[in-house]
């Protein structure tokens, strides 16, 4: 269904939804606030969106990389 059809992914919904959800946390946030947030959470879905989409089968698993305490010999 389009956004613009779509009550329940509008912009003004999804600011209410983030401010309910402040509110149960006990947290008060201003709609101009919350409305940042939004725009910051869609730009990090997106980055997010971005980086699943790589592809990673040639890179060796980051556990490879890590490095491991060892024992050092005493003299």
């Amino acid at each position: 269904m389009p956004q613009a059809n779509n009550p329940q992914s509008s912009p003004e919904n999804s600011v209410r939804k983030f401010i309910e959800r402040a509110r149960e946390n006990r947290l008060e946030i201003s709609i101009e606030h919350a409305e940042e947030v939004d725009v910051m959470l869609s730009d990090t879905e997106a980055g997010y969106a971005a980086i699943r989409e790589i592809d990673t089968t040639g890179f060796e698993p980051a556990a490879i990389f890590v490095p491991t305490p060892s024992k050092r010999e005493s003299n």
